[in-house]
């Protein structure tokens, strides 16, 4: 073959190649360079711990009560950072006598609260930083029912034993935040302005027992893992 023509060939393809990199450049960076948000949770601090929660009444009483925090942790393993993140609480199941789970209409879907900042959106996480949002807590059964939105009659629960209350956005009036001792599914979507939605499965067993022992409470009281 003509060397030339080889040439002229070769000149026609490199001429086409950066033509079409010139008009797909913003769509071939954005797949190069975009975020990549991660969730992880280890039933252990610093993710879960045992704190005091403190409040007032509304005589300016001082209350406190022991508490376990759980939360999980949401790391960006990609390139680029990621805006707006948010944590979604989409739907919830609990098990059933037969071992099947079942969605639990009373639930209403709506984002988790970023830890320290007890706000739905977090403005930005970068490259390799990583975050951590609050799943929900336990506090000591006997003195639950000294916060607001803490404790629902209705559910019959002993004063001995755990309620786990998920931390929403907004605690709902139905108390659908509140959940007894049982096994459940929380479905999650983690979500960024600049990424897709990543989907993941969180498995609570909440046994309804109370121990004043961080490492007991944590092997005997409630488990928590992604699936």
């Amino acid at each position: 073959m003509d060397e030339n023509l080889i040439t002229n060939w070769l000149i026609a393809i490199g001429t086409i190649a950066l033509a079409i990199i010139a008009v797909f450049q913003d769509k071939i960076r954005s797949w190069l360079m975009r975020p990549k948000l991660n969730v992880s949770i280890v039933v252990a601090p610093p993710d879960c711990h045992k704190t005091t929660l403190v409040s007032f009444t509304q005589d300016g009483r001082l209350i406190e009560a022991d508490c376990y925090y759980f939360r999980i942790r949401v790391k960006n393993i990609g390139n680029q950072r990621a805006e707006l993140v948010e944590v979604f609480a989409a739907e919830l199941l609990k098990q059933q006598a037969d071992g099947s789970f079942k969605k639990m209409d009373s639930f209403l879907p709506m984002n988790l609260v970023w830890a320290h900042i007890k706000r739905p959106f977090f403005d930005a996480i970068s490259p390799g930083m990583e975050k951590h949002c609050d799943l929900g807590h336990v506090i000591e059964p006997p003195k639950r029912a000294m916060f607001g939105g803490e404790d629902n009659p209705q559910l019959g629960i002993p004063a001995d034993k755990t309620i786990f209350s998920f931390d929403l956005a907004v605690k709902p009036n139905t108390m659908s935040h509140l959940i007894p001792q049982g096994k459940y599914r929380l479905a999650l979507q983690i979500a960024a302005a600049n990424t897709e939605p990543v989907k993941k499965i969180l498995e609570i067993t909440l046994t309804g027992s109370w121990y004043d022992d961080e490492a007991r409470m944590f092997s005997d009281g409630i488990g928590i893992r992604i699936l």
